[in-house]
């Protein structure tokens, strides 16, 4: 049975009391006598620091409070603390690359925003695998589901834990204002555009698209019903025959999605400078719907929408009704989540680092822990979130006093509901209970459990990405004056990188993935 929520206080505050009279004095993160890097725990013996990144900005305050508290708990367990450098979304692809390429760090995260695979299939993280025997709790919460995750029989980080539900990448707006324009309940590619032209008419000043990922939004809503995605940005499957590589390029659905941007781009729905965003562009409008510059986001995803946008947002405009159009609820097969390192993902501990062990017991205090989850992931309590009984609240909290949670972390079996401001909890509400109900009845998805193995097509794969940038980034936001001569260029200079080989390979993969369901 869960701990109770509000005993963690109580037990945090006790351990520093204690422990703050054991350290003299001394600064957990400054060191003995305020020596940086020396840190001594009650027994005298020198503590381990490591250093972690998360995603996000730090919190204005409760930092000092969160590393006390924090810091209480790892040297009594671990003999260890931990300290995070915040890296604020937007360039975070480079960021994070640049983070493991300084092998400074002990922790690191990723996900589908990140160069996880290829830095993976590199071996630039520790294999996990040989450690799970010191980490049993950790092996028994998530109930053997680690062994999916694995390459090539190595484990080389710890995923989120996802159940069933929930919503998925979606379009943020002003229901308020939809309204009152008299605009049809978004719920189509259609609909979505009509409140697009609506909404660039009523803020002719501000893109309403200036985010460049946003043709993958369209892919999902043209052929997201007909197609899953194997190797994202390349390679996809018939839902009719899952186990059949297709190039998404080939598809003529991947033709409408052009079309659908260069119409955008010439109407002026998305910005002239759309190639010049940084890879994520979600702050930016964040700091557009502040200032009621904007009253949509194209794209997001509804964690990040229902934990960054909506408490500052309603905080800011009480009178203003916000309204979430989920791509994926209606449009994409709902199945039963399986674990994946494509997920936003833990990637524990690099090769460099010489305090694995400790790192792999901070993941599953993190994990099993009620005390570490909480801290971790949603701060101090009465700082960063308040507790309405075992609700988690940020009435009362300033914005930019929310912490974000340490990134992969997040564990639908570890987390706590949250209390959202107005329209928005019935939203919240909906999207985990139509998603799970329809999970449930699809099951597992074809593919559960398949992992395309990138280690014999490294090479071809960089000479691809290359080729992505200078020749389908254009076409995909709509920077084109013939659809049909830029993409077969780009299809010729694909083919020349190597992509035959991209889906030679992968057909084999998929044929040995099918003989093992057969």
């Amino acid at each position: 049975m869960r701990k109770s929520v509000r005993a963690i206080g109580a037990l945090l505050t006790c351990c520093i009391f204690t422990m703050s009279a054991c350290w003299h004095g001394a600064s957990p993160g400054i060191g003995e006598e305020g020596t940086p890097g020396i840190i001594r725990g009650p027994d005298v013996k020198p503590v381990v620091q490591l250093k972690a990144i998360t995603m996000g900005r730090e919190p204005a305050s409760g930092m000092d409070h969160f590393y006390k508290q924090l810091d209480a708990l790892t040297i009594r367990d671990l003999g260890a603390t931990v300290r995070f450098d915040f890296i604020p979304w937007g360039d975070e692809k480079n960021q994070i690359s640049r983070a493991i390429a300084s092998k400074e760090y002990d922790l690191y995260v990723g996900g589908v925003w990140s160069d996880f695979a290829s830095f993976a299939a590199k071996n630039a993280f520790a294999n996990l695998t040989p450690l799970l025997g010191q980490v049993p709790e950790l092996v028994e919460h998530y109930d053997g589901k680690l062994d999916s995750v694995m390459i090539n029989g190595k484990l080389f980080g710890i995923p989120q834990y996802i159940k069933p539900g929930g919503g998925g990448e979606g379009m943020l707006f002003r229901e308020d204002l939809r309204k009152a324009w008299g605009l049809p309940e978004i719920k189509d590619l259609e609909s979505a555009e009509q409140y697009l032209y609506r909404a660039k008419k009523a803020y002719p000043d501000t893109p309403m698209i200036n985010d460049k990922r946003f043709a993958d939004n369209v892919w999902t809503l043209i052929a997201g019903s007909k197609y899953l995605d194997v190797v994202k940005g390349y390679a996809v499957v018939s839902i009719d025959e899952p186990y059949k590589a297709l190039s998404m390029y080939d598809t003529p659905e991947y033709k409408e999605v052009l079309h659908r941007a260069k119409k955008w781009y010439e109407d002026g729905i998305v910005s002239r400078d759309i190639l010049a965003a940084q890879g994520n562009a979600t702050s930016e409008t964040l700091e557009w719907m502040k200032a009621d510059k904007k009253p949509l986001e194209f794209n997001n995803h509804f964690g990040a929408v229902s934990s960054g946008y909506i408490g500052v947002l309603k905080e800011l405009f009480p009178e203003f009704e916000y309204g979430w159009f989920d791509y994926f609820l209606d449009h994409v097969p709902n199945y039963m989540p399986y674990m994946t390192p494509d997920n936003m993902t833990m990637i524990s501990v690099g090769t460099h680092s010489k305090h694995k062990e400790i790192a792999v017991k901070l993941i599953e205090k993190a994990h099993t822990d009620r005390a570490y989850y909480n801290l971790l992931l949603y701060g101090v309590e009465g700082e960063n979130y308040n507790l309405d009984g075992d609700y988690i609240s940020y009435a009362g909290i300033k914005s930019e006093n929310k912490k974000p949670g340490w990134t992969g972390l997040y564990d639908d079996y570890m987390s706590l509901m949250e209390k959202y401001p107005g329209e928005w909890q019935s939203i919240v509400e909906h999207l985990h209970t139509e998603g799970a109900r329809r999970a449930e009845a699809n099951g597992q998805s074809p593919l559960a459990g398949f992992r395309f193995d990138t280690g014999k097509i490294t090479a071809e794969l960089t000479a691809m990405e290359t080729v992505r940038s200078r020749y389908l980034a254009p076409l995909s936001v709509g920077m084109t004056a013939d659809i049909d001569a830029d993409l077969d260029r780009a299809k010729q200079q694909l083919a020349e990188a190597g992509f035959p080989r991209l889906m030679e390979e992968l057909q084999n993969q998929l044929d040995g993935f099918a003989a093992t369901k057969r």
